[in-house]
């Protein structure tokens, strides 16, 4: 009799094969959806920062009375977030404060012009990204830089795979710091 088939043996060394592909492939993946959901918050960033930069040309600051909570918002820039983020459970509006299901973001809260958005993972884990203005009173050691702090090593991750580069000098900052541009 000579039947055709696969031996139960032969189908758990398919299955063990699969399994391992799987997990050296899934942590990849979640690294490269991070990414691009890193990279899709650049440009909004800069948006943000490079308004805050022309207002301050046009006005001299980046707010006008910052003790009084006197700052450009939105319209005035001509920047906002994206329609779909919220803010309080409201629509952003011209809002410099916003957030979605990933993000955390604000612009100019200590009237430096800075745009800092952050996510975080879990507990121990999160990252951030910051657009520093050329002229940062607070930030010196970073000033016109786009860096990525992390806490956590899952943080640290993320701030590698976009090619950050660990800066050494960042005493004014509490995480571990990466240079992205």
């Amino acid at each position: 009799m000579n039947k055709k088939g696969f031996t139960l043996l032969e189908l758990l060394v398919v299955v063990l094969i699969i399994g391992i592909l799987a997990s050296i492939a899934l942590p990849q993946y979640q690294m490269a959806v991070t990414k691009a959901k890193v990279a899709s918050i650049l440009p909004i960033m800069r948006r943000w920062k490079d308004a805050l930069q022309e207002y301050k040309l046009q006005h001299g600051s980046y707010c006008i009375d910052i003790a009084n909570g006197d700052c450009p918002d939105g319209s005035t820039l001509g920047a906002n977030w994206p329609s779909d983020w919220e803010y309080e459970n409201n629509a952003c509006g011209d809002n410099t404060v916003c957030k979605n299901d990933y993000w955390s973001c604000m612009s100019n809260e200590e009237g430096t012009g800075y745009v800092y958005c952050w996510h975080v993972i879990d507990d121990d884990n999160s990252f951030q990204i910051t657009m520093f203005q050329p002229d940062d009173p607070y930030y010196e050691n970073v000033a016109g830089m786009t860096t990525c702090g992390s806490e956590g090593t899952e943080g640290e991750k993320v701030c590698k795979a976009l090619g950050g580069k660990l800066l050494e000098d960042v005493s004014a900052l509490t995480e571990t710091v990466y240079k992205l541009n």
